[in-house]
């Protein structure tokens, strides 16, 4: 029998719409770390942005089967959607590791979602759930949060000295890891494209 642990991606978000610049995200993880799948996983409502009211979720996820036509190795996980209610990361990590004890999680972060982790819900857990993969954009530097750092015991100068890196492996007191790795930039935002569409402009490269 094989007990290796299937690697699995999870990359979370309004997906108001999902864009280009989500699925590259998702694509260069697998390819970056040797996941086996990436599960887009649309929140019901973001913590994060309590003020704004998301388009219907029978609409987004409609989108997000589009999007994820011929992607094998890309699907969309809705518990979320389905429990409704204020969407928590560590609620989610807690479920999948629950039902599926045989995966080895991986959380898909973009630098600015990272940065922010210190005012997560129960945030600290998250690193004992699951790897944190951070997605960057070539020479950003990345400045860690005193906070994050003391919590998880990371050396803020070694992730300085590093930071030039295509890669940064570290070891948060957890026993997971948090890896750094840059992307190309892309210059796409959810917010954007619907501001687009509301004045009549192009978006088909978008999405």
């Amino acid at each position: 029998m094989d007990n290796q642990l299937k690697r699995i991606g999870l990359l979370g978000g309004t997906f108001d719409p999902i864009h280009n610049g989500h699925l590259s995200l998702a694509e260069q993880a697998i390819q970056l770390f040797d996941l086996q799948k990436v599960l887009l996983i649309p929140v019901s409502h973001s913590p994060h942005k309590l003020t704004q009211q998301p388009t219907d979720s029978a609409h987004r996820v409609a989108m997000l089967q589009l999007a994820l036509k011929g992607k094998t190795r890309l699907s969309i996980e809705l518990m979320e959607i389905e429990k409704g209610g204020i969407s928590y990361t560590i609620e989610t990590l807690t479920q999948l590791k629950s039902l599926h004890p045989d995966w080895e999680l991986f959380l898909i972060l973009g630098a600015d979602a990272f940065l922010s982790m210190d005012t997560w819900k129960n945030y600290e857990g998250i690193f004992k759930l699951c790897h944190v993969l951070v997605s960057t954009r070539p020479g950003v530097k990345l400045e860690l949060p005193d906070k994050l750092c003391q919590t998880l015991a990371l050396d803020k100068s070694i992730i300085e000295k590093n930071n030039s890196q295509q890669l940064i492996a570290l070891k948060p007191v957890t026993g997971n890891s948090i890896q750094v790795f840059q992307i190309p930039p892309q210059n796409i935002s959810s917010n954007e494209i619907r501001h687009r569409v509301q004045k009549g402009k192009e978006i088909k490269n978008l999405l």
